[in-house]
């Protein structure tokens, strides 16, 4: 059960990050890896075990409190129940903007509560008073459950070490409100139950930053595509995990207008990554040193890489086109006979560059099959086409073509099938 404010369903679903931590009884209390991308402090509150049916708290405000004041971190009440919280976490704090530094004293306000716990013929539920919001609607209270000053200066955080580190990336912290130790009977007054929390932030992780720089060599300069100019911020940078996952893109942009355009990808695991950048649309680049380019991010630190587009020219494309030809037809192998979209065409650069296959496919449904190149940079290839393993096929003209490629020019070679047959 998480009750919360419209603000504070908006802070939660705004992004997150991951947090892992270990429970008394050895499991593992993991997030999404999707919620691993915003900076800024992001507190969890998970639960140890407990001999509890319910165990429901309301923290109206987290805070720091150090020598340059309070600094709110949750000033929106939430309502959960704890024990919906072992093997789990909620989101209490998210992407809070907190100054990089080194905090001592961490705090909640905690301004309601009730338990329910086993009885004979059923349960009894203590709360802090009859009256609590978080009481179920019509649920009958017990007794007491007493909370001495948690609900005024607030009840301080254990913190690893005594103190917490902000850093400017990323920082994770899993505070484990511990039920167990946090509820009990308070001696000398029977039937009566004393809340004396105990919580502690553990688990702390900082993310870190990846900062990719683009810029021009001196005296290169981007063509205009479409009669249109063209600049970096049309490129895009993108950042992949070495060991897989999703490609995060990103805009480069020239905030204080020095040439060099920037991508700031935040709140990054630790861990090496591979950045490449994507051409502005209709332009081919080549760079120095050569992307993608592997980077290591490190806890609460910034990596930067700088890429220099050493040439810039327009994007240019070549067509293969395979048809058979009149009263031509493909042969069949193991029963199946075979067709156009089984050939690829080959494009190979001058001088012995590595080779590239596209297939052939026909999406008007004419009959003529189309293979293109593109982004391709100005200069000298060869053309072939392959026949499916198994058919041997005469084309006309007779393969490799050879093309002089201009910058910005589409070049078409037209092939046809004048024989074939198999094996």
């Amino acid at each position: 059960m998480l009750r919360t404010s419209p603000r504070f369903a908006t802070l939660i679903l705004a992004a997150s990050l991951v947090a892992t931590a270990c429970t008394d009884d050895g499991s593992e209390v993991t997030g999404p890896e999707s919620l691993a991308s915003v900076p800024g402090l992001t507190l969890l509150l998970t639960d140890a075990p407990g001999d509890f049916l319910s165990a429901v708290v309301t923290i109206s405000e987290i805070y720091f409190q150090g020598e340059g004041g309070r600094i709110e971190l949750l000033d929106e009440p939430v309502t959960t129940d704890l024990l919906d919280l072992r093997n789990a976490y909620a989101t209490i704090v998210q992407g809070a903007d907190v100054p990089p530094g080194s905090y001592t004293q961490l705090r909640a306000v905690i301004t309601g509560a009730y338990i329910e716990v086993e009885a004979a013929g059923g349960s009894r539920i203590f709360a802090s008073s009859r009256d609590y919001a978080g009481l179920p609607a019509g649920a009958p209270v017990d007794g007491e459950l007493h909370m001495p000053s948690w609900g005024s200066s607030g009840l301080k955080i254990g913190m690893p070490g005594g103190r917490l580190e902000v850093g400017e990336g990323q920082t994770i912290v899993l505070i484990d409100f511990n039920v167990e130790d946090s509820f009990g009977h308070e001696a000398g007054r029977s039937g009566r139950w004393i809340m004396s929390p105990r919580l502690t932030a553990t688990n702390v992780t900082f993310g870190g930053f990846v900062r990719a720089r683009l810029q021009l060599a001196s005296g290169v300069t981007l063509p205009n595509v479409g009669g249109q100019p063209v600049t970096l911020a049309a490129a895009t940078a993108e950042l992949t995990s070495a060991t897989g996952g999703a490609t995060q893109q990103i805009h480069l942009t020239d905030a204080d207008a020095d040439g060099v355009f920037e991508a700031l990808f935040p709140g990054l695991a630790p861990g090496d990554y591979l950045l490449d950048f994507t051409a502005p649309a209709g332009l081919v680049l080549t760079y120095a040193p050569s992307p993608p380019r592997a980077v290591t991010v490190l806890s609460n630190q910034t990596t930067t890489e700088t890429v220099t587009v050493t040439s810039a020219q327009l994007a240019s494309t070549i067509v293969a086109t395979l048809a058979l030809g009149s009263g031509v037809t493909l042969p069949s192998i193991n029963g199946t006979t075979v067709t156009l979209a089984q050939f690829k065409a080959r494009l190979t650069p001058a001088g012995g560059g590595a080779a590239i296959d596209a297939a052939f496919s026909d999406a008007d449904g004419n009959g003529i099959y189309e293979a293109a190149f593109t982004n391709l940079v100005a200069g000298d290839y060869s053309l072939t086409v392959l026949a499916p393993a198994g058919v041997t096929a005469t084309l006309d003209p007779v393969p490799p073509a050879a093309i002089t490629l201009a910058a910005g020019i589409t070049e078409t070679r037209a092939f046809v099938v004048t024989a074939a047959s198999g094996p």
